[in-house]
């Protein structure tokens, strides 16, 4: 039988880094159990690893920033997949440090300061609901999380419109 991790990683997602501080330190971490929550009011929802190392920084924090990467990020969410690279993170070039606000990723397609609004417990990971006070978006191809590893999405021909709703007499068997 296989194990239920071995079906997570099979779960293709978008990744994002997830940074706050910890006293004077920053510090973060690569989640790709991230969603959209609402837009109204404008929330994520992401999961950590209770063991992860930035976990109990995240967990007694007001406020975090979320960093939802793109496919020129690769080596930047190498930098905070583990702890092998540790020592590379919050480079001045690729990170702003602000005073009295979480840790900027110069880089990505998108990026918000963010409330932390709840955390629950979920067995080996807490559930974090977070809602943007600020956030820019810079459009283009995602990064990827798929079995363990990174791809990188190609943008789509022509955008989808998933708004456009058709009634359920005119949608083909295949369509149900």
């Amino acid at each position: 039988m296989v194990a239920f991790k071995e079906v997570l990683a099979h779960l293709a997602s978008g990744v994002a880094i997830i940074s706050c501080w910890d006293g004077q330190t920053p510090r973060g971490l690569l989640v790709s159990s991230i969603i959209g929550l609402s837009v109204e009011p404008p929330r994520f929802l992401f999961c950590v690893r209770k063991e992860a190392g930035c976990h109990d920084a995240l967990r007694s924090a007001r406020e975090c920033g979320v960093a939802l990467l793109g496919a020129t990020d690769r080596e930047e969410a190498l930098r905070f997949a583990g702890p092998a690279r540790a020592a590379e993170r919050h480079a001045p070039e690729r990170w702003r440090l602000p005073d009295g606000a979480p840790p900027v990723y110069r880089g990505g397609l998108a990026d918000a300061r963010c409330r932390i609004d709840s955390v629950a417990d979920a067995g080996t990971h807490s559930v974090f609901i977070v809602t943007a006070a600020e956030y820019r978006l810079t459009p283009g191809p995602p990064l990827v999380a798929w079995n363990r590893g990174f791809l990188n999405a190609e943008p789509p021909s022509a955008p989808a419109n998933f708004s456009e709703r058709r009634p359920a007499a005119q949608m083909s068997s295949k369509g149900r």
